[in-house]
């Protein structure tokens, strides 16, 4: 991997830690910073950030606290891949000779010029983040107007282009290119000063984690000390109404804040703002990777791409899996793979085909970084020297203990993710009992919670651990094996690309070809209804299902699994030796 690329991969991986981290901090920001003046006598919707944060979790539950993360975390990698690669390139640039470090005030020119290349990016998706999380004030305004709000960051997008045309996405540029310049600027310029005084001067190559922990979180708090004013007159015209706007511009928009509050009113939601630049930008600015963390990252990719390669594969096959046995000269719902993505368009769309996905999108990073980082260690403690490659059982020996460990992340994730794919079949149930289907992942978890408490997100470990455990000793034993065999022995460094397809293909139609039946028994189970479940477990799970199918119930959507496998798991593991070789 070259420079720009290093740049690309670790700012993408430093953004997404900034959000996750972050982000409930953001919110109540934008809560506290749109919230309007309120009349004489009367008092503010929210009297500080703690009053902010239990107003969200009553009104919206937890959740509301992280509304409107949908538009950062979309666009994550191209902002922070264009922030931290733009630098990179004026760091190249700005440098006297390969390999010098920069001086402070070269870092701060170059965090300028990164802060106007990424305000044409973030200002759209900072508008949509906003007008989400200040949805709460924004509702009064469309309640009044009898215009039903917007459900998610696509639907705000075209209710902005509907009322104010494309360029109403870049509504407030000017106080953000106000607030990217120089907070970036400064922010550059704090960290690699702390970096140096921690140092004791300009080599910081050898810096501990906890040195470059706190200077991220001094470099994240600087930036907001130096810019707090311009992202409340930012915040302001990004929730203000294109039809009624309230404010013509950005020195309009100061002036009358501080008409009516003082210069104390440029500074709410201050508070949330310096809780969360220190933890976020420190876990943005921390991207020198060891191995574990390499792992992680290549684990990520590859888990990412395995995802939207295989999930409308995935969909179909738990539908076929789930869905109940006729009665006596009925047909079954789906009469096979092609039918079922025929019902399934024609109800839902296409977009039906990517129904649960955001289960596994939101855990993707957590599930792949755990499978292939504890796959890493465990090669690591069976590897016989440094260096030296894993035989083939070794491989094994790893892919199984991993599988033991991924589990446990895995089962309630597949438990939201099936019930949301099998959604059709389970509407039936649900209608008779008189009771809501869930809309999305967190409704399904929550009313798994309701009916069978905490413990309820994990009905089905058992079979779980019977896939994971010996369906991932044997999709890296085989890929370890395919790959030494086309390798012609077991240094596999230099394969191409297209071998390390076949190999991952492979090594995917052997996973399901080994677990598939206890795949079938693991989603019956979790698809299966709580209160007056049909299943005591998974032995009487298999039982009922040979007795009333035959042996080939426990092939029902071995089609689509297979289909899915080699496409998906070619694309995980090569995602995952490209990122895993690029990071060194």
């Amino acid at each position: 991997m070259g420079d720009v690329a290093k740049d690309l991969t670790a700012g993408t991986v430093g953004g997404a830690a900034n959000i996750i981290v972050g982000h409930p901090f953001d919110t109540i920001k934008v809560k506290l910073q749109s919230q309007p003046t309120p009349a004489p006598g009367q008092v503010a919707k929210y009297s500080g950030a703690i009053d902010a944060v239990k107003q969200t979790i009553a009104a919206e539950g937890p959740r509301g606290l992280y509304k409107g993360m949908g538009a950062p975390l979309a666009t994550v990698a191209a902002l922070n891949a264009v922030l931290f690669s733009v630098r990179g390139q004026m760091e190249a640039v700005l440098r006297t000779e390969p390999g010098a470090p920069l001086t402070v005030k070269q870092q701060v020119i170059a965090g300028a010029g990164a802060g106007i290349a990424v305000s044409f990016l973030a200002c759209p998706t900072e508008l949509i983040k906003c007008r989400l999380q200040a949805q709460s004030s924004l509702a009064e305004a469309a309640a009044a107007s009898g215009i039903a709000l917007p459900k998610g960051p696509i639907d705000v997008a075209k209710h902005v282009v509907h009322d104010a045309g494309a360029r109403g996405l870049f509504k407030g540029l000017v106080p953000t290119l106000g607030r990217e310049v120089p907070g970036n600027a400064v922010m550059f310029g704090v960290y690699e000063a702390a970096k140096q005084f921690l140092a004791g001067g300009k080599d910081t190559s050898n810096l501990g984690r906890g040195s470059q922990i706190l200077a991220g979180g001094l470099a994240g708090a600087a930036f907001w000390l130096s810019v707090y004013p311009t992202d409340v007159v930012k915040s302001v015209i990004q929730v203000d109404d294109y039809k009624n706007p309230r404010y013509s511009g950005s020195i309009n928009a100061l002036r009358k804040i501080v008409a009516a509050e003082g210069v104390k009113g440029l500074y709410k939601g201050f508070g949330p703002a310096m809780a969360r630049s220190v933890p976020a930008n420190a876990a943005t600015f921390v991207n020198q990777m060891g191995d574990v963390a390499k792992d992680l990252t290549a684990g990520t990719m590859g888990g990412v791409a395995n995802l939207f390669v295989g999930h409308p594969f995935d969909t179909i096959k738990v539908k076929l899996q789930s869905q109940p046995t006729p009665a006596p000269g009925q047909l079954p719902k789906y009469s096979g793979a092609i039918d079922a993505v025929k019902q399934t368009v024609a109800a839902e769309g296409p977009r039906g085909l990517y129904k649960g996905m955001g289960a596994p999108l939101a855990t993707v990073a957590a599930f792949n970084a755990v499978l292939f980082s504890a796959r890493g260690q465990m090669e690591a403690l069976l590897r016989s020297e440094p260096g030296v490659p894993l035989t083939v059982k070794q491989q094994v020996v790893a892919g199984a203990g991993a599988g033991v460990v991924v589990s446990f992340l895995a089962c309630p994730t597949e438990l939201i993710k099936c019930r949301l794919q099998a959604q059709s079949s389970l509407a039936e149930a649900a209608a008779a009992s008189g009771v809501a289907v869930p809309k999305g992942p967190i409704d399904v978890a929550k009313h798994v919670v309701r009916d069978a408490g905490a413990r309820g997100l994990f009905k089905g470990l058992v079979p779980t651990l019977g896939r994971e455990v010996p369906g991932n000793a044997v999709i890296f034993g085989v890929y370890e094996a395919v790959k030494q065999y086309l390798a012609g022995g077991t240094d596999t460094s230099s394969l191409s690309r297209g071998s390390q397809i076949m190999a991952g293909g492979l090594a995917g139609a052997a996973f399901w070809l080994t677990v598939y039946p206890t795949d079938v028994v693991k989603s019956v189970i979790q698809v299966d209804d709580f209160k007056n479940p049909r299943y005591s477990g998974s032995m009487d799970a298999f039982r009922k299902i040979v007795a009333a199918d035959g042996v080939k119930g426990l092939y029902k959507g071995f089609g689509p699994a297979m289909a899915r496998s080699v496409p998906a798991n070619a694309a995980t593991f090569v995602a995952y030796e490209i990122t895993r070789s690029s990071l060194g």
